[in-house]
């Protein structure tokens, strides 16, 4: 088995990262809490590599069944997005810090979320997220990388721009019980691979956060909350995602359950300022026992 080694901050948290939202659950990851593994197959052009990745002292550690050499750099590259390894926290943190209610945030060095390895991918989740439950937001993944994702010797990658585009919008309704959401996933995967659509001109780093915000507007099945989300995985948190689990946690936090208008609930959160979408996401993960 073929392994490489990644430096990482002093501030990251592998089991804090990897537990920060839901998209441990969502193939290709496999969370091994027991062990502290996370297991993932990555396609990477000619072949699926499977990969297992752990993180000891300040080291990330990806172990795959086959030689990295070749493509060591596109494996860093993905690792580095997927735990947000580039992410300045600092300034979150002394926010943080300054906060009674928050410190422990800080102390547990909480606020890097894990992304998949392309922003692709991302968005394609982000849209499997829209106006249904999470279990089947879960399946239609699921059934998404099993029909359309290349495979290795024992577990599928999430499938390429190409590999979607193959599919009609009916057959991946049909089979990957996408619903509604089969034709903004099509229409995503096929501008991608004819490259009418460059994500990662688009996601230019260099762009301020309100024009970024704009440019994911634009994709297929990306509305505010989607593009909000994406900020949220490219680092930014100028934008808070709303959707139905912030609209019940800020009403029980700050207004005994009462509806109110949603510029009314954000409001809350901007003190944060380009912080604010990780405060809320830190707050809610706080309230439910996973800082």
């Amino acid at each position: 088995m073929s392994s490489i080694e990644i430096s990482t901050p002093p501030d990251f948290n592998f089991a804090a990262t990897v537990d920060s939202h839901g998209w441990r659950r969502l193939a290709p990851f496999e969370w091994r809490p027991e062990s502290g593994v996370l297991l993932r197959a990555e396609d990477l052009g000619q072949s699926t590599f499977e990969l297992q990745i752990s993180h000891r002292g300040h080291t990330l550690t990806v172990r795959a069944n086959r030689s990295l050499s070749r493509l060591e750099d596109q494996i860093r590259a993905r690792c580095r997005r997927m735990f947000q390894l580039d992410l300045p926290l600092g300034e979150f943190h002394e926010l943080c810090l300054a906060s009674p209610d928050h410190r422990i945030i800080a102390e547990r060095h909480f606020g890097r979320l894990l992304c998949s390895s392309t922003i692709f991918e991302d968005a394609v989740k982000i849209i499997t997220t829209t106006n249904t439950m999470w279990r089947q937001t879960v399946r239609m993944v699921e059934l998404l990388v099993q029909t359309c994702g290349r495979k290795g010797r024992t577990r599928r990658a999430f499938p390429t721009p190409a590999a979607i585009a193959r599919c009609s919008p009916e057959e991946l309704q049909e089979i990957c019980r996408l619903g509604y959401r089969a034709r903004s996933i099509h229409a995503l995967a096929t501008a991608v691979d004819s490259g009418e659509l460059d994500l990662a001109a688009l996601s230019d780093p260099s762009l301020d956060t309100e024009e970024l915000f704009k440019r994911f507007r634009t994709l297929p099945g990306i509305g505010p909350y989607g593009a909000a989300h994406l900020l949220a995985m490219e680092g930014r948190h100028d934008f808070i995602a709303v959707d139905s689990e912030f609209r019940r946690f800020v009403r029980e936090k700050f207004h005994g359950g009462r509806r109110v208008r949603d510029d009314t609930m954000v409001r809350h959160y901007r003190r944060w300022g380009r912080w604010q979408y990780l405060a809320y996401w830190s707050e809610l993960w706080l309230d439910i026992g996973k800082v």
